[in-house]
């Protein structure tokens, strides 16, 4: 299990160096790579989309770290545990050793006490016997060295038995006395090697809990010493984490630099096209205005062209899209099959609608522009201008939806510039094959063309 946890441990600092490493050589820092200002667009878009790849493995990292840091702080709670077990039982066991050590200290004062009381005893018996010896040595010196002696010193025979049951009570006194303190101080010397042998067995204990205490204080160490890596793994992971966060950020703080860079170089870009748009359409004006005067009198018609501003800022619909022709509300011609073939939008034509401005329903880019058609006239077939649209523009919403803006009488913005929802991107006319004045609508999904009308209404 250890060498399992050491291994993971392992693999964990060799994957998180290994893609450091990388992030490093391939984002040195941002002071060092090239100025967003200095990168085209699609150079910022291709920046962006590599640091949000790069963005989602350091996260995934940071998960994976997140799991390595939970997993060593429960491998650590498992170890304070263990250590609490542990110290619980050296606690114990010192308890035991005190304890044993006291029993011994009473033994050895037990022992103490014995051996003064045997030498008490032994003095004592010596001092009889010392006693004796004397009261031997006076009758020796008085000449009563027997019985003889004590019977012919009697005035009597009564006085006789007297002396002679005093001499044989005196002797047995004597002898009794010696045994009983022999008595004891043999009982006193079978208490000493009992204690003797109790001090024995205490002290064989104490050994055996010293040591079991020192196969504790041995557990112990090694625990402390896992803990002690288990907190230097803690404190490293976290570490990496920093490290990574402070990566993570860095890039996404790159990629928000780019966004704004983007949406300036978005906002000159737009700017310098409606000012061009805007030089061009006054040089062209009075060319389209002759020519779509000219058009309109060889074919009967007798409007020219008078662009309008919208008469209101179109609101979006529940769908995000907005109605493409604000103040002109009339659908000449819906989405579906039409004179044996299929129209794929709607026709928004209205009285005084030629001129009027064509607003972009979503904000977006715009991708297609035709603005060559001068055909600006009713007209019963295709002039063969912008494939039968005439003046068409084309705006991507997104990548997955889209808007086409035909029959033109001009188209006021250029492919790549992005546009604003209820911007104005042209003027309504007759252009390629239209038998009138009219705004041809399309919402297209994933390049489908749908119905419009699930996504705008007038």
């Amino acid at each position: 299990m250890e060498k399992l946890h050491m291994f993971k441990k392992v693999i964990s600092f060799v994957t998180g160096a290994a893609l450091s490493l990388a992030l490093v050589s391939y984002y040195p820092s941002a002071t060092g790579k090239n100025s967003a200002s200095a990168m085209t667009i699609a150079e910022m878009q291709e920046e962006i989309k590599a640091n949000k790849e790069t963005i989602s493995e350091l996260q995934s990292q940071l998960d994976a770290l997140a799991g390595n840091k939970a997993e060593e702080q429960k491998y650590q709670d498992t170890l304070n545990e263990q250590i609490a077990v542990i110290q619980e039982n050296i606690t114990l066991l010192n308890a035991q050793i005190e304890s044993l050590n006291s029993d011994i200290d009473t033994a050895k004062n037990n022992i103490a006490d014995l051996d003064q009381s045997i030498i008490d005893q032994q003095n004592e018996i010596d001092a009889n016997i010392e006693l004796f010896k004397q009261r031997l040595c006076a009758m020796y010196v008085t000449g009563n060295d027997n019985l003889a002696t004590v019977v012919v010193g009697t005035s009597s025979f009564y006085d006789m038995l007297s002396r002679v049951e005093m001499v044989n009570r005196i002797a047995s006194y004597d002898e009794q006395l010696i045994n009983d303190i022999l008595a004891d101080i043999d009982k006193m010397e079978t208490s000493k090697k009992e204690l003797e042998t109790e001090k024995l067995n205490l002290q064989m204990k104490v050994e055996e809990q010293e040591k079991r205490k020192e196969e504790k204080d041995s557990e112990l160490a090694v625990l402390n010493d896992q803990y002690s890596k288990t907190q230097a793994e803690i404190a490293r992971i976290a570490q990496e984490e920093a490290y990574t966060s402070d990566q993570l950020a860095e890039l996404e703080a790159m990629n928000a630099e780019f966004d704004a860079e983007i949406s300036a170089e978005i906002a000159r870009q737009a700017a310098a096209a409606q000012a061009a748009y805007e030089a061009e359409q006054a040089r062209l004006a009075a060319e389209r205005a002759a020519a779509a005067q000219a058009s309109a009198q060889s074919s009967g018609s007798s409007y020219t062209v008078d662009y309008q501003q919208p008469a209101y800022i179109p609101a979006p619909s529940a769908s995000g899209f907005a109605w493409p022709a604000p103040g002109f509300c009339y659908i000449s011609s819906y989405y579906g099959p039409r004179w044996g073939s299929f129209h794929g939008g709607i026709d928004v034509g209205d009285a005084g609608i030629h001129g009027g401005a064509a607003c972009a329903s979503k904000s977006g880019t715009v991708i297609a522009v035709c603005n060559s058609c001068t055909h600006d006239y009713a007209k019963n077939g295709s002039c063969g201008c912008g494939g039968g649209y005439g003046n068409y523009v084309i705006i991507s919403h997104d990548g997955t939806y889209s808007t086409v803006y035909g029959h033109l009488a001009s188209a006021a913005v250029s492919v790549g510039q992005y546009v604003n929802q209820g911007e104005v991107i042209g003027y309504i006319g007759s252009t390629g094959w239209s038998t009138g004045a009219h705004l041809h609508f399309e919402v297209r999904v994933n390049g489908n063309r749908v119905d419009p009308l699930g996504y705008v209404s007038p």
